[in-house]
């Protein structure tokens, strides 16, 4: 028996609340993997490379050049 037909098995034994919630579920799924194949390329590697430097303690205060971008 196929795992198709055990869930249709499975569905014919259970109370009608159940059966809307399964097909939510299903709904759900379907559409979250037709987004996972229509989603953009990755960001390149490094694309920032060479806009700043990481200090060698990483928890050291960044530069001052660097805090005034974000005030």
């Amino acid at each position: 028996m196929t795992t198709r037909e055990k869930l249709i098995q499975e569905i014919s034994h259970v109370p009608e609340e159940l059966v809307e919630e399964l097909f939510d579920f299903l709904l759900f799924t379907q559409t979250r993997r037709q987004q996972n194949k229509t989603l953009k390329e990755p960001r390149p590697y490094a694309l920032c490379a060479g806009e700043f430097t990481v200090p060698q303690n990483f928890d050291d205060p960044l530069p001052e050049d660097i805090l005034k971008d974000f005030e």
